[in-house]
């Protein structure tokens, strides 16, 4: 059974008035650790790494992005872009009195940590990229997703109203019936994933990082798909701090080779390969991530 720490929904207001929600877990007193949540998620989802984050010393921060959770969503004016997140993020560290901070980026958070260590390399001394997601439109497509996240993608982008229709529903189901949510959910899941999910204690705390996103509404989690469909905006091949990547190599919701053509295009980067395991591999071996970071702060 999966050690799962009780996710506290916290709020911070920046200097911008804007309203950031975010988990915190591991060490209160540790070295600043940013953790970027996926697609469908949010910082909920986190609650697993509590143990390993406090073991090790760690603050582990994690943020919602815009429109998710309790933060507050992306100004209107044009469709929000992967490379609009850095002052985002690094308003809500200045909030929080953190200077310097690692961040890891899982799955669809991978793109807003390599923008952040693009933007901001000067608060950012590493970066940990676990089952990122690529560039849609330069190396990556749509079309390599799982099913479900590809149609969400193709609606994001294409009939947003709809898509955040589709995602409402589907958050208000899993919170009705959260078994028979996780067990639709599981259909898509590779064995190896189905019994990562089966040590979490209940169907509803598995379905906490997808439920919380929802928690005022599918917009947030909508851009998010819409941003992660297209050009991120900047070229990682400018990004100058060190990456470390990591995959399993039967991931099937993001194929390894989106993380092997990004350590191709950045200077120095490394990739490690887990034989075994899925997407959710990474809540086996989050102690190697947190202790690589560790090394290179």
């Amino acid at each position: 059974m999966l050690e799962i720490a009780q996710a506290v929904p916290r709020t911070v207001r920046t200097s911008d008035g804007r309203v950031t929600g975010y988990y915190e877990y591991g060490d209160p007193g540790g070295t600043p650790v940013v953790v970027l949540h996926g697609t469908p998620a949010c910082g909920a989802g986190f609650a697993w790494a509590d143990t390993g984050a406090r073991t090790r010393g760690i603050r582990l921060l994690a943020p919602d992005r815009p429109g998710i959770g309790d933060s507050d969503p992306w100004d209107r004016g044009r469709s929000p872009t992967v490379d609009m997140y850095p002052p985002v993020l690094s308003a809500f560290a200045d909030a929080l009195d953190v200077g310097k901070f690692c961040i890891v980026g899982y799955s669809g958070g991978g793109p807003y940590a390599l923008a952040a260590a693009h933007a901001v390399p000067d608060r950012v001394p590493g970066v940990a990229v676990v089952s990122g997601a690529g560039q849609v439109g330069v190396w990556a497509s749509v079309d390599d997703f799982e099913a479900t996240d590809r149609r969400l993608t193709h609606l994001a982008n294409r009939a947003p109203a709809l898509a955040r229709v589709v995602l409402s529903f589907s958050a208000r189901f899993a919170r009705v019936a959260p078994l028979t949510s996780l067990r639709f959910a599981q259909i898509e899941m590779p064995s190896a994933d189905r019994a990562v999910m089966a040590g979490y204690p209940s169907a509803r705390a598995g379905l906490a990082v997808f439920t919380e996103s929802c928690r005022r509404g599918a917009a947030g989690v909508i851009d998010d798909y819409d941003a992660l469909g297209r050009p991120w905006g900047f070229p990682v091949e400018e990004i100058a701090v060190p990456v470390r990547c990591w995959h399993a190599s039967s991931d099937r919701t993001v194929p390894i080779r989106h993380s092997e053509e990004l350590v191709r295009r950045i200077t120095g980067a490394q990739l490690s390969r887990w034989d075994a395991g899925g997407h959710l591999a990474i809540i086996d071996h989050f102690g190697e991530v947190l202790d690589a970071l560790t090394e290179i702060a």
